[in-house]
């Protein structure tokens, strides 16, 4: 397995190879541009397993080189560290959005560095050694709905990858995206869990690619509803939704809930012709960070767990009933 590091300054190049070989990295390759890259990339001479970008280049940048890799179907999950000296969160939201995995900053930091390559070479690993449920989920991804790939599955409570939908990150990505901000920007961050009803049973009453379509609806219809408000959105499983906003954005949950409903019901939601299903979604309260406990973890907990006790509530009325039907024969 191969490293890609990619920056347009031989000084940075030259400090990189010092430092990887001095931590016992030999399979290294170098570029000096994002052509180079992309085209050590598509001659598959190499089998990379992380790529390290830098983001300002001349021509194609690191931001738009990664997400020229994301693009080849091959390294659609392959770690990409960003590395650069840019620490305004608008490069930062700019390089997850195209698929960043982690972000360094300038001066590079010896044993951070090594960290987060380990990281990303560990993750590389675990998703080699499920390299059969990652091609399962790159099926649905493709729509691929005949009956050969019927036996496709996961989890309900995988956090399975949404793909193609704005500002829809991994949970990973989305965790290291929150670990990249500063504490005062991570601090400014709110959260809002949004929150299918009934997931259990409309995991078990759909095919696998059926119920990535209806997480895969949901995300889009969460995006459009929240389009205005430039938020990050993840989905971190068991039907649940996790969106980062900004702290002093009020939001009306009710308001939320019917515009989602109507979003929804525009996209339809309809399929096969058998077993009819009520699809709704609850929208939970938003949540701040907290000045004790800053973490991501935190954030991402407490808004789920406030949607989970708003479930809970009597009188929950459903915002949209849509007929959906399973795939399985």
């Amino acid at each position: 397995m191969s490293l890609l590091v990619v920056d347009d300054d031989p000084n940075i190049l030259e400090l990189m190879a010092a430092i990887l070989t001095s931590q016992g990295y030999e399979d290294v390759v170098y570029a000096q541009s994002g052509e180079e890259a992309l085209s050590l990339i598509h001659q598959g001479q190499y089998h990379f397993s992380t790529f390290i970008l830098d983001i300002q280049m001349p021509g194609m940048d690191g931001v738009d080189l990664c997400g020229r890799i994301r693009s080849v179907n091959e390294h659609r999950r392959t770690p990409i560290i960003m590395l650069t000296a840019m620490r305004d969160k608008e490069h930062i939201d700019a390089a997850f959005l195209r698929g960043a995995t982690d972000y360094i900053t300038k001066p590079i930091d010896t044993t951070d560095l090594c960290a987060r390559i380990n990281v990303a070479q560990l993750l590389f690993n675990e998703q080699q050694s499920v390299m059969h449920a990652t091609r399962r989920e790159e099926n649905l991804r493709l729509n691929m709905s005949n009956k050969s790939n019927a036996d496709a599955d996961f989890d309900l409570a995988d956090a399975v990858t949404i793909f193609d939908v704005p500002r829809v990150l991994g949970s990973l990505e989305m965790e290291n995206y929150l670990h990249r901000l500063s504490r005062g920007k991570r601090f400014m961050c709110g959260a809002i869990c949004f929150q299918i009803q009934k997931r259990e049973r409309l995991f078990s009453m759909t095919s696998p690619l059926e119920f990535h379509g209806i997480l895969t609806d949901v995300a889009e219809a969460i995006f459009e509803t929240l389009r205005s408000y430039n938020v990050m959105i993840s989905y971190v499983g068991n039907g649940q939704y996790v969106a980062i906003l900004p702290r002093t954005l009020q939001l009306d949950e009710a308001e939320l809930e019917l515009k989602l409903s109507l979003m929804l019901s525009e996209f339809g939601l309809i399929g096969g012709d058998t077993v009819p299903l009520d699809v709704t979604v609850k929208v939970g309260e938003a949540v701040r960070m907290s000045m004790f406990d800053s973490s991501p973890a935190a954030l991402i907990a407490r808004a789920i767990s406030k949607a989970e006790l708003k479930s809970t509530l009597p009188h929950s009325v459903p915002m949209f009933d849509v007929k959906r039907t399973s795939m399985r024969s």
